[in-house]
């Protein structure tokens, strides 16, 4: 193992020691600023907020639904709360004229169905109205008395009135038909009403949770204390509904009953259907709120197409920046809840809240696909950039590579090219020149220099064998003077040959003619003349 980490090392330490061509050098200097830049970039991108631009739509879209959901919801539930008082008010004007004409109390009306028949006649038309005006699927009214004290039941079976729309088919009831769910059938004979197919004579007030508690406690006015009952089962039926229980008080504050409205949750639903979005399906909730708890299977969910809720969850809340997430253990739902205000002196410590939910799926969904679209954008300008940096090194690198490859392949050109790159094209200037010097000095000439040089050794043929004689003096060395005596000849007849040596070697001086013969002498060529 030892050996192997030493090879390792020496392995490393010989690469340090290999030189790095200057375009792959060049070329890693260029992708190291380019990621650099290109990292600096995502950076501001992302203090700037472009990667959680998506959590701020999200957050301005549902804000401004929550919003308009949270008033929808607060308008029509006032609305339906002004109309159950003034309801209670003349139910409670009725009541109580019929009781003082009878000359009796409410107490002395159990076990005598006749009274009862006569105050649900009296009763029916404001029920009736309050239905055919209110914007819900059902009224109510329960009296605090029943038909008969002696049954097992008596104590939470109160005598009333309950008329509920069927056939439910839009957010407002569609060619509506009007069933008697509770009170006496010869009223819905008289009215020529369809008793529902789980009708009762009778309310089971302890499926009411609190309306005994209402009828019992006596108040100065119905605005002093009313509620809406959490999401309850319509005993009997598949159904189930929030009922807005409104005392019936009479003028010495006694309570004669319960009054309201009821919303049932396929109306809830109808009323409310899911906002489809580019974020997925938003889904409108009206439910209490305990204990960082969002309970619906105690209120009302707007329509759930597009999303796996079921109504009956309890979502554990968990607050976020720009939105909460609320978990219900197998699912998660993305969104933002409000507290609204529903009811009054209620002592249960119990808070309602609107809500806007979304499938986290259909928003992750979502977010990936515009992920991968900022992936796949970052990813190509990562790309182009690369080019670009290789592009750019070959560019700056060529003109340098193909003038070391002329000096390496040993070619002088006249010219050097210009790389565009002053201290390049100087060195290449220095180098081309240092390379002319040493091919001079190596006896080697520029090609032009050479063909006259060719043309010189050629011409010497032309010359005369005394001609040539006097030619060698000089290549020997010695001046005009000396050859009379060293040729045997007259001056006159060196100069006759001198005018025609030049005339045939192409020199017009006898000093051109000791240049070439230098020249000549330094490539090497002299014995050429011979």
């Amino acid at each position: 193992m030892l050996n192997k980490f030493r090879e390792l090392r020496a392995l490393n330490a010989f690469a340090k020691k290999q030189s790095v061509g200057m375009q792959r050098k060049l070329m890693l200097y260029w992708v190291s600023m380019i990621l650099v830049v290109f990292a600096a970039v995502i950076l501001l991108l992302s203090i700037a907020g472009a990667f959680s631009q998506n959590d701020e739509q999200l957050h301005e879209v549902m804000e401004l639904q929550l919003k308009n959901t949270q008033d929808s919801l607060a308008s029509r539930l006032d609305r339906l709360t002004a109309q159950s008082l003034n309801l209670s008010k003349e139910l409670s004007r009725e009541i109580e004229g019929e009781l003082v004409r009878e000359g009796i109390s409410l107490q002395e009306v159990n076990d005598d169905p006749e009274r009862l028949l006569k105050l649900q006649q009296i009763m029916y038309p404001l029920v009736n109205t309050t239905l055919q005006t209110a914007n819900c699927n059902g009224a109510y009214v329960i009296l605090n008395a029943t038909a008969n004290t002696t049954l097992e039941v008596a104590d939470h079976s109160r005598s009333g009135i309950h008329l509920r729309y069927t056939n439910l088919s839009a957010s407002n009831p569609v060619a509506p038909t009007v069933v008697y769910f509770r009170g006496i059938p010869d009223i819905a004979r008289q009215k020529d009403l369809e008793l529902h197919n789980r009708w009762n004579l009778e309310f089971d007030t302890d499926l009411i949770p609190g309306c005994r508690e209402l009828m019992d406690s006596p108040l100065d006015r119905p605005a002093q204390r009313y509620f809406w009952s959490r999401r309850i089962d319509l005993k009997g039926t598949w159904e189930s509904a929030m009922l807005l229980c409104v005392p019936i008080v009479g003028s010495d504050g006694s309570v004669y009953g319960v009054c309201g409205v009821e919303l049932s949750a396929l109306y809830f639903q109808l009323s409310y259907p899911a906002a489809e979005g580019q974020f997925g399906s938003a889904v409108t909730v009206l439910a209490p709120i305990q204990d960082s708890r969002l309970l619906l299977s105690d209120g009302l969910v707007g329509s759930v197409n597009g999303t796996y809720l079921d109504g009956q969850e309890t979502l554990a809340i968990h607050q976020g920046r720009y939105y909460n997430e609320y978990d219900t253990g197998a699912e998660r739902y993305i969104g933002l809840h409000q507290t609204i205000s529903i009811s009054k002196g209620e002592t249960e410590d119990t808070a309602w809240a609107a809500a806007i939910l979304i499938p986290q799926d259909s928003y992750a969904a979502y977010t990936a696909e515009i992920q991968k679209t900022w992936i796949i954008a970052a990813l190509g300008l990562l790309v182009v950039l690369l080019a670009l940096s290789f592009f750019l090194a070959r560019r700056f690198v060529r003109p340098i590579t193909d003038s070391l490859k002329r000096f390496q392949q040993e070619e002088l050109p006249e010219q050097v090219l210009s790389s565009g790159i002053s201290e390049v094209d100087e060195l290449a200037e220095f180098l081309n020149a240092r390379a002319r010097n040493q091919r001079l000095e190596q006896g080697e000439l520029p090609p032009n220099i050479a063909e006259l040089f060719d043309q010189f050794v050629a011409r010497k043929d032309l010359l005369t064998e005394a001609e040539r004689n006097i030619l060698r003096y000089y290549i020997d060395g010695h001046e005009i003077a000396d050859i009379p005596d060293l040729a045997f000849i007259s001056m006159s007849t060196v100069r006759k040959h001198n005018r025609s040596i030049y005339e045939k070697l192409g020199v017009a001086s006898r000093d051109e003619l000791m240049l070439y013969i230098d020249l000549l002498r330094r490539c090497g060529r002299l014995q050429e003349l011979f």
